[in-house]
């Protein structure tokens, strides 16, 4: 049976297109290095690459997740948001 491996990032640092491939970095926060404002700088820690059409797939997947996450009340959605009541609002959105 194959083993499976986990990976764990803060966020995304930067997403790229290049030659037909998206490259998304995942950072990681790193307490003992600080920025100019004191706070945990991001490193990249991994890059997952793929084709744009896989991207494409993945990006409506989060769309569906963000979804679920705002109709079972976990987060707000962002102002303006066109299905969304528009006095919500969220720093995670």
């Amino acid at each position: 049976m194959p083993e499976n491996r986990e990976s764990y990032a803060d966020g995304i640092g930067e997403i790229t297109l290049s030659g037909g491939m998206v490259r998304m970095d995942l950072v990681t926060l790193q307490g003992s290095q600080k920025d100019s404002e004191n706070k945990p700088k991001l490193q990249q820690s991994q890059r997952i690459i793929m084709p744009a059409d896989g991207f494409l797939r993945s990006f409506s997947a989060m769309e569906n997740l963000v979804k679920q996450l705002i109709d079972a009340g976990l987060v707000k959605p962002r102002d303006g948001d066109k299905n969304q009541s528009s006095d919500a609002k969220s720093p995670n959105f």
